[in-house]
């Protein structure tokens, strides 16, 4: 029996997805029993620290809070309008490489 690049594929794709789904489970168990010990559990404490300085009463708190926020969203819409313009472009150029081709000269 010989080998073809199909055996690759369909030993390697279903690894691939297997990996990332159990990195995924692992990440997500992780952070709901050990929320200290992953990045996601420290900046969630971070904010949760954060929300309640600034709700204690003192004015200038306030102001600040609400600069902060409006900087927070100054830079969420142009990185969501970047994401999404990389992600049509990608897509439109795997749409025309599939159907594509090249005839050969004989």
């Amino acid at each position: 029996m010989e080998w073809k690049k199909c055996y690759l594929d369909v030993i390697l794709v279903p690894l691939g997805f297997l990996i990332s789904i159990g990195y995924h489970f692992w990440l997500w168990y992780t952070v709901r029993t050990h929320p200290h010990t992953t990045i996601i559990g420290i900046n969630a404490s971070g904010r949760r620290n954060w929300v309640a300085a600034m709700m204690k009463d003192n004015d200038k708190k306030n102001i600040l809070a609400v600069q902060s926020l409006r900087k927070l969203q100054s830079w969420v819409r142009p990185l969501m309008a970047t994401t999404t313009s990389v992600l049509l472009c990608s897509g439109l150029a795997a749409i025309i490489s599939s159907t594509y081709s090249v005839k050969k000269a004989t």
